[in-house]
């Protein structure tokens, strides 16, 4: 697994990086949220969405939540990217930092968050304008 470039990271993200590097078959880590826009407050959460060559176990998932959670002190919440949907995912392609550097797994998924949002995202916001309107009358 690649991980990104060491300059420009927060202690928290070379932290994050580190523990990612022992997960050789996550090709694709990313930070998102208040820790990876610069908002977190102290009782902030970490949230981070991965993507593995194949399933993480619930024993690995759970590792690495224990992992993450005693290194930064911080709740964790961890997003399996092969299950999220949107608008989360689009979310978390656009505002995330990530943490590795292997452009195939980031490349695909953005291709499936640009088809899916032409998709889906339309619809939504279409629904979300029709209960608009039916709770403000018009």
């Amino acid at each position: 697994m690649d991980t990104a470039p060491e300059h420009g990271l927060t202690p928290t993200e070379k932290t994050l990086q580190g523990l990612i590097h022992h997960y050789p078959h996550i090709t694709l880590a990313i930070l998102f949220g208040s820790c990876a826009s610069g908002n977190a407050r102290p009782d902030s959460d970490i949230d981070i969405a991965v993507t593995a060559e194949r399933p993480l176990t619930l024993d690995e998932r759970t590792e690495l939540i224990t992992e993450i959670s005693e290194a930064t002190g911080r709740p964790v919440d961890l997003i399996d990217l092969a299950e999220v949907g949107e608008p989360l995912l689009g979310q978390i392609l656009t505002k995330g930092k990530r943490l590795t550097k292997a452009p195939e797994p980031f490349a695909r998924l953005l291709t499936q968050h640009w088809l899916d949002a032409a998709d889906f995202l339309p619809i939504r916001n279409r629904i979300l304008e029709e209960r608009r309107k039916a709770w403000i009358g018009n």
